[in-house]
């Protein structure tokens, strides 16, 4: 193993559940040498995780490595048998070895401890450091990573972030430690085009500087062709190829891989504008929102999150609201559901069944809008119940809103809307740990959907699907604003799924609406710098690649 800082040999992984041994990675061989960027990419599901979380010993506890799976880590120039560490040893080659930038960030901190004392205490274990340098330093990645006002951020509790800046922390750290080898977990799902731009180029000089190794999982393959060398695909836990990233992703063989680039979204062929624009469904007019907050000495500040924003939703439209992390789409879309602190201005629904009007001095009937607009949440992790099944998951508004008669009704409704998100029937009685990340956002998708609202804030929701799934769910978006005359407010940092998707987009930036109009005139004519700084940073799958390093193409996989 002379020259490969990881090789992974036959390794399978069955796990325990209700149904017996379900198979979750099946002999699966794969090899990284020092330096090298090796993108793992595939459906979710499909085993990419679960075989990186085996890397670090962090596999559940329901499942069994089976025999004769072999991980090897080329560690201060021994091979060691990473199955076979145990305690001291483990936590020496964590860290110092091999760190991890998980999928969610929200249950990878501690949230009852600041997140600088959490890094603090990593870099003087693995690092040395004294608690000043440490906090320096600390600090210095997090200005690195793109996090405004890194100090002030550094000494806050992770629920005081919001799910972009939680990405950009988990990322900060995991690279405190300087491992060897990277092991990145769909690290820029939760990140704007700026910012991932700028966490992708800190990671490659990263890279370059200390020789650092990268396993990046993702399924946003614009991202893998900026940044790999090598590609290895999985299918239902096997590797069906592997090779160069020029010639996977431009020359694929196997037709998975190819199902995958077909399923991509492009930039060419916007549509036109709406000839004629309908009346809007939502009305928000002089809206700003704050929040309280704890500054220096745990005195309370106002942070201004919007800033007095109007806007009209059409009824019947699919309205994009994009900007960077911290930009207020989040707490624009939640003041639309009731779900923020509004401290000017007002929100009203037209066309409905019960006029709905809310606003400062005037609180909303929450009854009456449930039956209307329904969120679904940009972190399925921690919007889901781990206690409650999946079915009665998504059978909750019905429940709560009294809207079937009986279990039967309530059952055929839930299968119904299941199917829909291409969710197993069989899968209803599990509970939510029992799915990837992408399974668990159908869930949520499907418990948005099961009351038919006429109003849906998409937060995110998307974000954490593969780019076949992800088309799934899109065209699903398209069916139920055609068949319903659905509107939906999609609020995404990922500019190719809006061009796709949307009727009409709006650009957000520090809690100001800053730019708006079709689609068409904001990606091919956009008017403000900031619209075309975000424009240009899309990761397109491109052939042109200026890369300085490239590793020599590994074997292909037979088609």
């Amino acid at each position: 193993m002379s020259s490969n800082l990881l090789e992974i040999r036959d390794l399978t992984i069955d796990f325990h559940t209700d149904e017996g041994l379900v198979r979750a990675v099946d002999n699966l061989s794969l090899s990284i040498r020092p330096a090298e960027v090796m993108g793992l990419v595939g459906e979710s599901g499909s085993g990419k995780s679960v075989t990186a979380k085996t890397i670090m010993r962090l596999a559940p506890d329901n499942a069994v490595i089976q025999h004769p799976s072999q991980i090897t880590l080329n560690h201060q120039g021994q091979d060691v048998n990473v199955l076979k560490l145990r305690g001291r040893d483990l936590r020496l080659v964590r860290g110092n070895a091999v760190s991890m930038i998980f999928q969610e960030p929200m249950a990878s901190f501690a949230p009852a401890i600041r997140i600088s004392d959490q890094i603090i205490q990593t870099m003087q274990i693995h690092l040395g450091y004294s608690k000043d340098q440490a906090r320096r330093a600390g600090i210095e990645l997090f200005d690195r990573v793109g996090i405004v006002d890194p100090a002030k951020r550094f000494d806050q509790y992770v629920f005081e972030l919001s799910g972009g800046m939680r990405q950009r922390a988990m990322i900060a750290m995991a690279l405190s430690t300087k491992p060897k080898l990277l092991i990145a977990d769909e690290p820029t799902t939760a990140l704007d085009v700026t910012i991932q731009a700028q966490v992708l180029d800190l990671m490659m000089e990263l890279r370059e500087q200390m020789g650092m190794a990268m396993l990046f999982i993702t399924h946003d393959l614009g991202v893998v062709s900026k940044i790999a060398d090598n590609v290895t695909v999985m299918q239902r836990g096997k590797v069906v190829e592997v090779g160069s990233a020029e010639r996977v992703l431009f020359q694929p063989q196997h037709p998975y891989t190819r199902r995958l680039l077909d399923a991509l979204p492009h930039l060419e062929d916007l549509p036109e504008a709406p000839k004629h624009t309908p009346e809007p469904l939502v009305s928000v007019k002089d809206l700003s929102i704050s929040y309280s907050t704890f500054g220096k000495g745990r005195k309370t500040e106002l942070f201004t999150a919007v800033k007095n924003v109007s806007l009209d939703l059409p009824e019947g439209q699919i309205i994009g609201l994009v900007g960077e992390s911290g930009s207020g789409k989040t707490s624009l879309g939640k003041a639309m559901l009731g779900a923020a602190p509004i401290s000017s201005g007002t929100v009203k629904y037209h066309n409905t069944e019960k006029k709905v009007t809310f606003g400062v001095g005037k609180p909303v009937k929450r009854k009456h809008l449930a039956r209307t607009a329904q969120l679904v949440f940009q972190d399925p992790y921690s919007s889901l119940n781990p206690r409650m099944t999946v079915r009665d998951i998504i059978a909750e508004p019905l429940e709560a809103m009294r809207l079937t008669k009986s279990r039967e009704e309530t059952d055929q409704q839930v299968i119904e809307v299941a199917k829909r998100c291409h969710i197993e029937v069989e899968h209803l009685r599990r509970f939510p740990h029992a799915f990837s990340g992408g399974q668990r956002q159908r869930i949520s998708i499907a418990r948005a959907l099961v009351c038919k609202p006429k109003f849906i804030v998409a937060d995110e929701s998307v974000a954490a699907l593969d780019v076949s799934i992800q088309a799934e769910i899109l065209n699903l978006l398209k069916e139920l604003k055609e068949e319903l005359g659905l509107t939906i407010l999609f609020i995404s940092h990922d500019l190719s799924v809006i061009a796709n998707l949307c009727d009409w987009v709006c650009v957000m930036r520090h809690g100001e609406l800053v730019e708006q109009g079709s689609v068409r005139q904001i990606f091919l004519n956009p008017q403000q710098a900031y619209t075309q700084k975000l424009i240009s940073s899309i990761p397109l799958l491109d052939a042109k690649d200026n890369r300085p390093h490239r590793s020599p193409e590994l074997p292909r996989m037979p088609a």
